[in-house]
């Protein structure tokens, strides 16, 4: 018990460090901004099969208040009414562009091709399923009329909610992002790809973006802090986007997300970035140390299991530790499933993902998973 007690008050403290460096920082960021309309912004969005939001993403994005704005919006040979869509929304409104994409496969290549169609300031990255509020644009364009800001990264909440496990599994593991990577108590290098403002003279430094990485986010985060670029995350106003809806698709989701994190970060050594090399050596330290302590309790029995105990119980604390945060969010009740089921679950579910994905780095060939969406 007295490891267990020091992991969740470890977690708990350690979390909500981050929380309120989210907040204290979100809110300094704030300060003395101004709001003008001379800065352009343009939105690119890739799609690929994305018949059933894409129509309403962008409408969406049209009732914006801020109208100094284009978008962008990039198919990649959609086999579904994707690009039919695509076409007529082109003739409905005259701040659209709507492009084929003519290279290799993939997020990263959409990126690169729709850049070069780019006449704003200021670009934002969204993906086609995603929702934002009216003031979304004028909000967050305010930002940039601080000349110390070049780019910024939204938080997000999910518009398809339901109350079920796999939906608070989905809490509680971004929970834990934002609180441990997004605040950036360790490193720079991780934010997510949707919600992300970055000026184009910015931009065009770190492009092309690697068109064979599985994670477009995280490999632009690295190419940003190696030119040592602040990166701000806004807790307000969000993006709203779709939660994955099945543990299938979760599990190829994250399987994707490991595999690409863990090429990109270890292509990224030679940056030579102190923050890159603890990344690499905590994600190493998960993968073998409970092996290496569940060996030393063969022949320590006492000392093996000790070690193990203590290193689930840290890692298992953390994860209690976001649950615990959303406790305002949830009913009790499923703040209870959360504590009780959820959060065991995911231990094991993520080491599982994690040591599989970890064998998957070998293989030749590796594909962009994409999951189901629900129609909006």
């Amino acid at each position: 018990m007295d490891i267990l007690f020091f992991s969740i008050v470890f977690s708990m403290l350690f979390q909500l460090l981050g929380k309120y460096s989210n907040l204290y920082k979100t809110f300094l960021s704030k300060k003395n901004l101004k709001y003008h309309s001379d800065l352009k912004i343009s939105i690119i969005i890739p799609t690929y099969n994305e018949e059933k939001v894409i129509e309403k993403s962008i409408e969406c994005i049209q009732k914006n208040t801020y109208k100094n704005f284009e978008i962008i919006v990039i198919d990649d040979n959609s086999s579904d009414s994707t690009f039919k869509i695509l076409n007529d929304l082109e003739k409905k409104y005259d701040n659209i562009k709507i492009l084929l994409k003519k290279g290799y496969k993939g997020k990263s290549q959409s990126i690169n091709e729709a850049f070069k169609y780019v006449t704003g300031d200021v670009v934002l990255f969204l993906d086609a399923d995603t929702l934002i509020d009216e003031y979304f644009l004028e909000e967050h364009i305010k930002y940039f009329y601080n000349d110390k800001i070049n780019m910024t990264y939204v938080d997000f909440e999910p518009y398809n909610y339901k109350e079920k496990i796999i939906f608070d599994y989905q809490e509680v593991y971004f929970e834990f992002s934002r609180n441990i990577l997004y605040s950036n108590l360790f490193s720079k290098a991780v934010f997510m790809g949707n919600g992300v403002f970055i000026r184009k003279n910015i931009l065009e430094k770190v492009l092309p973006l690697d068109n064979l990485t599985l994670v477009d986010d995280v490999h632009l985060a690295l190419k940003l802090n190696h030119i040592k670029i602040n990166q701000i995350f806004v807790i307000s106003p969000k993006v709203k986007i779709q939660y994955v809806n099945s543990f299938r698709d979760l599990y190829l989701q994250h399987k994707r997300w490991y595999i690409g994190g863990i090429e990109e970060l270890f292509k990224a050594l030679k940056y030579k970035n102190i923050n890159i090399f603890i990344i690499n050596l905590i994600i190493i330290s998960i993968l073998t140390l409970p092996i290496s302590f569940a060996f030393i309790s063969l022949i320590l029995p006492k000392i093996g299991f000790f070690l193990l105990k203590t290193f689930f119980g840290i890692v298992w604390g953390l994860n209690l530790g976001s649950a615990l945060i959303l406790i305002k969010k949830n009913k009790l009740y499923r703040t209870l499933i959360n504590i009780f089921v959820t959060t065991p679950f995911m231990l094991f579910f993520e080491y599982i993902v994690l040591i599989n994905s970890f064998f998957n780095l070998f293989k030749k060939e590796k594909k962009w998973y994409k999951v189901e969406r629900e129609t909006i």
